[in-house]
C-alpha cells in the first residue's frame, strides 16, 4: 500500500486567546505615547522612550509570553493602522512592509476583547434582572 496513513491536523494559525491575553491587550491599547517626533537628521538612534512606550513594550513582552509566540515573531501584535515610520529618503522606507501576521493577531485580540465585553454586559444584565423582584400581576 503506497502513501501515508497520517491524518492531517487542522490547527488554527493563530494562538488560543486566553482571558489574560485579552487583559494585556486592553492595557496595551490604553498606553499613550508622549515621545517627541523623531529627528531623522540628528541622533535619532539615541532617543529615550517615554513611560507610555516603555509600558507598551513591557506589556508586549508579557503578551508574547502569554500567547507562546515564537521569538522570531516579534513584535507579536501590530496595529493594522500602522504607517511606515521611516522618512521617504531612506532605504528603510522603501523596504518597509507591515507585519501581516501581527496585524491578524491584533484583529483577533480586538474581536476577542469585544466579545468578552459583550459577555460581561450580558452577565451583568442577567444578574440585575435576577435580583429585582417580580412585578405584581395586574388585577
Amino acid at each position: 500500500m503506497a502513501g501515508t496513513r497520517r491524518t492531517p491536523v487542522n490547527r488554527s494559525p493563530l494562538p488560543t486567546i486566553m482571558p489574560r491575553a485579552i487583559q494585556l491587550f486592553e492595557q496595551m491599547r490604553r498606553c499613550s505615547c508622549t515621545c517627541p517626533p523623531i529627528d531623522w537628521g540628528g541622533k535619532y538612534y539615541g532617543r529615550q522612550q517615554c513611560p507610555g512606550c516603555k509600558r507598551w513594550w513591557s506589556l508586549q513582552n508579557d503578551l508574547c509570553d502569554e500567547l507562546h509566540t515564537p521569538v522570531w515573531a516579534y513584535p507579536c501584535v501590530e496595529d493594522p493602522r500602522t504607517q511606515n515610520p521611516y522618512p521617504p529618503f531612506t532605504n528603510a522606507y522603501r523596504s518597509w512592509e507591515p507585519n501581516r501576521n501581527a496585524q491578524e493577531l491584533w484583529q483577533a485580540l480586538a474581536e476577542a476583547s469585544r466579545e468578552a465585553k459583550r459577555q460581561e454586559r450580558a452577565a451583568r444584565k442577567g444578574a440585575a434582572a435576577a435580583t429585582q423582584p417580580p412585578e405584581a400581576p395586574p388585577g
